[in-house]
């Protein structure tokens, strides 16, 4: 009778059950961890474009020592800025983030008012280029005039993210924000505009971005002085 050839012995040796179900219940928990997190980044977008679209200039001017006209977006927020201090609401004005070679004149050609307001009441801050260096210019031009209750002006989608940039950089003063209303972002029913969603979303990244930002510097910082 032939013998049967042996089978070679196979290295391989099945793990015990208690790694593999080890394994699967991190596996699960990383799915789990994931999921919340979009989950989260989901239901914080929503809040973010319900909370810019609710936003209105306000009708009532609460009193101040100063505004602060944010550049970028719309021109509108330097007329807003420009017409609260004609119109006696506050002493002065910063138009922070002007460009580096424009001069009173040709801000005046775009925000309009007369030439007396810009004389004794418009600075031109030219140092910001973006909204983290625009709270810093609105810091040291808050500390010169002594501001201690200041009229943030820029555009509504744009307000989340200067409100928190500013107020970071000024802890010890009273932030009034003054929205203007950009009519895109105005619709409680933002999410059925392709350009108003994917706009709100950008600058709902560049706000996370921003408050996660302030948080890793506050938590590395003791570390790395």
């Amino acid at each position: 009778m032939a013998r049967r050839p042996k089978r070679p012995r196979s290295s391989f040796r099945p793990a015990p059950s208690g790694t593999a179900r080890s394994s699967t219940l991190v596996s699960r928990l990383f799915f789990l961890a994931g999921l919340g997190g979009i989950c989260a980044l989901l239901a914080g977008f929503i809040w973010f474009g319900d909370h810019v679209s609710s936003l209105k200039t306000p009708a009532v001017i609460t009193p101040a020592d100063g505004a602060a006209a944010l550049t970028g977006g719309s021109d509108a927020r330097l007329k807003a800025g420009i017409g609260l201090v004609e119109a006696g609401k506050v002493p002065r004005l910063l138009i922070s983030g002007v460009n580096r070679v424009a001069t009173a004149d040709e801000v005046r050609i775009v925000a309009g008012g007369s030439p007396q307001t810009y004389a004794c009441c418009i600075d031109l801050g030219k140092a910001a280029v973006d909204t983290t260096s625009n709270a810093t210019e609105v810091s040291d031009w808050v500390a010169v005039h002594r501001v201690k209750r200041l009229i943030l002006i820029t555009d509504n989608y744009h307000m989340p993210r200067s409100l928190f940039e500013v107020r970071r950089a000024n802890p010890s003063v009273t932030i009034i924000p003054y929205p203007v209303i950009v009519d895109l972002y105005a619709d409680k029913e933002w999410w059925k505009s392709e350009r108003a969603t994917r706009g709100l979303a950008l600058e709902y990244g560049k706000y996370l971005v921003a408050v996660a930002r302030t948080y890793l510097r506050e938590i590395l910082g003791p570390r790395t002085a």
